[in-house]
C-alpha cells in the first residue's frame, strides 16, 4: 500500500473504528502519568496553542501539514512560474549544486538531517520533512558518490498503540546517524492529527521512532522501532487523556574505534509535561515543564533503554544536540527557557550511566528572532545549538541577538561556543559582515574535520540589499573556531525561504552540515531557486 493511499485508508476508516477505539483505548498504558487532563481541544490549531501557552520553551506543530486549500495554491503559483518562463525564455542556468530531491513535484522540503557513513566516505544520507503527500513525511535520500547522484525513498511510518496500530498521520523532525559498520538510522517524531466530528473524537498522540538502514543506508527497515509513546486521545465531551507531548528528537551513533560504547545509537528529544507531573522511564517533569530526555541501543537489533532525563532541574527545557568524544562519552547540548529573555545553552555529559547536567550555562543570550518584514515563517529553532566535535573539544553553533553582557544587535547573528572537556566555554561570532548590519543569519550547524579544522553553515541574506533573499552560507575555521577568515555562500544562487510553503509558514528549524573521515564537508538546504517550490540542494565542499 502506497502512503498516498495509506492517509485515504486512514480517513476512510475513522469514523468507522474511532468509537470503538475511544471507548477501549483511552485508558491505555503510557510512560507518562498525571491526575487532571486538559478539556478535549476543538481542533489541531487549539491543541497546539494550549501546548504553547502552558510551557516557557518553545512549541509548535506548524509544519505537519499543508494548510487546508494550500495544495492548489502552490499548483497554480508553479504554473504562472512555468508560463512566464515560456513567454520569456532564457538561457538555462547551470548549476554546480545537486539537486537531492528526485521528485517532480512542487510541494516543499524544509528541515535537513544529514550524516556520512564512516566505513565509505562517500556515503552521505540526507532526509527531510516532505510535503508531497500533504501531511508531512520523512524521505530520505542516498548516495554513494558523494553527493553526484541520489536515491528518492520513504522512511516507514509510526503506528500508534492507543488506536489498534492505525498508522499515525504525519512525521517530522529528521534525524540521520551511522556506525562504523555502515548502518545508518533514521529518526523522526511521529503523531496524529484526527478530529473526528462526526464521533466526538480526537487524537493528537505522539511517538518517536527509528527505523534501521541496511547496506550503506541504501535502504531501510519496513518495521519502525518505537522509542516513546504519549496519548493526547478522546472524546469531546468524555474521558480525555493527554498527559505529555513528544517533540523533536534527532539521533546520534558512537563510531569512535576502541569507545567502549562503540555502535551504542542515542536518541534524545524533549517531552512537554501537561496539567500533572509526569514519569517516563526513569525521568520526572514537572507539571507545565518540560525535559530532555534520552534513550539508547547497544547495537543494531538491541533494545532501546528506558527514557533518562538528560536535564536535570532545568525544567523549561528544547532543543537537544547529542555529540560523543573520542573516550566515547555523549554530551548532550540543549537550551533552557526559563529567565526571559535570556536563554542558556547547557551541556549534560553521560557519567556512570548517570546524566549531569553542568555547573554553569555553556552560553547565556538573547534571541529575538528574525525582524524581517519580508519573512513570516516561524524562527524558534536559530536558537538552538547544531553541534560537532573534534577528540574532547565540542563546537555548537546557535543564533543570537546579544550574547551575555554583549552588545545588542536588530537582527540575530551566528556564534559559536567552543566548549573544552573542563567545561570552559569560549563564544565566537561567525559571520564576519558588519555587526548590527540588519542583516539576517540563521539556522546555524557545526561540523569538525578529522584534521580539527571547524566548519558552520548558515542562511544569509548579507548579500542582497532588500534584505528578501538569502544564500547559504559556509565559514571555515583552522584555529578552533577562534576565527572564520574564509566564509562564503555554497548555493550557486539565492533564494526567497517565503516561496514555496504557503503563507511563508514553514521552512523548518534546522539544516544539519555534516563532514566525513575523508575531510569533505558536506552541505545540503532548503531552496526556492524555481521561484515556485521549495527543494533540496547539495554541494560537496573540499576547501
Amino acid at each position: 500500500m502506497t502512503d498516498r493511499k495509506r492517509h485515504i485508508w486512514i480517513a476512510r476508516i475513522c469514523t468507522v473504528v474511532l468509537t470503538g477505539l475511544a471507548l477501549g483505548l483511552l485508558a491505555g498504558g503510557a510512560a507518562a502519568q498525571q491526575a487532571q487532563q486538559p478539556k478535549a481541544f476543538k481542533d489541531f490549531n487549539s491543541y497546539v496553542a494550549y501546548v504553547a501557552n502552558n510551557h516557557k520553551a518553545p512549541f509548535d506543530r506548524d509544519g505537519s501539514v499543508i494548510p487546508t486549500g494550500k495544495a492548489k495554491q502552490l499548483l497554480e503559483q508553479q504554473a504562472k512560474v512555468r508560463a512566464a518562463n515560456a513567454a520569456h525564455p532564457a538561457v538555462t542556468p547551470t548549476y554546480l549544486n545537486v539537486k537531492v530531491n528526485q521528485d517532480r513535484n512542487p510541494w516543499p522540503k524544509a528541515e535537513i538531517g544529514a550524516a556520512i557513513d564512516p566505513s565509505s566516505p562517500t556515503g552521505w544520507v540526507v532526509m527531510t520533512n516532505d510535503f508531497r503527500e500533504n501531511y508531512d513525511h520523512m524521505f530520505y535520500h542516498v548516495s554513494t558518490d558523494g553527493g553526484l547522484t541520489w536515491t528518492d525513498d520513504s522512511m516507514v511510518g509510526g503506528n500508534d498503540p492507543f488506536t489498534g496500530f492505525i498508522p499515525l498521520t504525519f512525521q517530522s523532525d529528521p534525524g540521520v546517524s551511522f556506525d562504523l559498520a555502515g548502518n545508518s538510522y533514521i529518526s523522526t517524531i511521529t503523531g496524529n492529527l484526527i478530529i473526528d466530528f462526526n464521533n466526538g473524537y480526537e487524537n493528537v498522540d505522539t511517538e518517536i521512532d527509528i527505523a534501521q538502514g541496511f547496506s550503506h543506508g541504501t535502504y531501510t527497515s519496513l518495521l519502525p522501532t518505537p522509542i516513546d509513546d504519549q496519548p493526547c486521545n478522546g472524546l469531546f465531551t468524555g474521558t480525555f487523556d493527554c498527559p505529555a507531548v513528544l517533540d523533536k528528537p534527532l539521533i546520534t551513533t558512537d563510531t569512535n574505534p576502541g569507545s567502549p560504547n562503540e555502535g551504542t545509537t542515542y536518541v534524545y528529544y524533549t517531552l512537554f509535561c501537561n496539567s500533572a507531573p509526569c514519569t517516563d522511564g526513569t525521568a520526572t517533569v514537572p507539571a507545565f515543564g518540560s525535559g530532555i530526555l534520552e534513550s539508547h541501543s547497544a547495537g543494531p537489533g538491541q533494545p532501546f533503554s528506558l527514557p533518562a532525563l538528560v536535564s536535570g532541574s532545568l525544567t523549561n527545557t528544547q532543543f537537544s544536540d547529542m555529540v560523543i568524544d573520542s573516550s566515547g562519552i555523549p554530551h548532550v547540548f540543549f537550551d533552557d527557557f526559563s529567565n526571559f529573555p535570556f536563554t542558556q545553552m547547557w551541556e549534560s555529559t553521560l557519567k556512570a550511566g548517570t546524566w549531569v547536567v553542568s555547573a554553569k550555562p555553556v552560553a547565556s543570550f538573547i534571541f529575538n528572532g528574525l525582524t524581517n518584514q519580508n519573512w513570516a515563517f516561524r524562527d524558534s529553532g536559530a536558537a538552538a545549538p547544531g553541534c560537532g566535535i573534534h577528540q574532547h573539544t565540542a563546537y555548537c553553533a546557535f543564533n543570537a541577538n546579544q550574547v551575555g553582557n554583549g552588545k545588542l544587535e536588530a537582527t540575530p547573528s551566528l556564534y559559536l561556543a567552543t566548549v573544552s572537556n573542563n567545561g570552559s566555554s569560549r563564544i565566537t561570532r561567525v559571520n564576519n559582515d558588519t555587526f548590527n548590519d540588519q542583516k539576517e543569519h540563521f539556522f546555524g550547524w557545526a561540523t569538525a574535520t578529522p584534521n580539527g579544522d571547524v566548519y558552520v553553515g548558515w542562511y544569509d541574506s548579507r548579500n542582497d540589499p532588500f534584505n528578501t533573499t538569502v544564500q547559504y552560507f559556509v565559514g571555515k575555521s583552522t584555529d578552533g573556531g577562534k576565527t572564520f577568515p574564509t566564509q562564503q555562500p555554497v548555493s550557486d544562487t539565492a533564494f526567497n525561504p517565503c516561496t514555496g510553503f504557503p503563507g511563508c509558514g514553514f521552512f523548518g528549524d534546522y539544516t544539519q552540515l555534516v563532514s566525513g573521515p575523508d575531510g569533505t564537508v558536506h552541505a545540503a538546504w532548503s531552496d526556492t531557486r524555481d521561484q515556485a517550490s521549495m527543494q533540496v540542494w547539495s554541494q560537496a565542499i573540499t576547501w
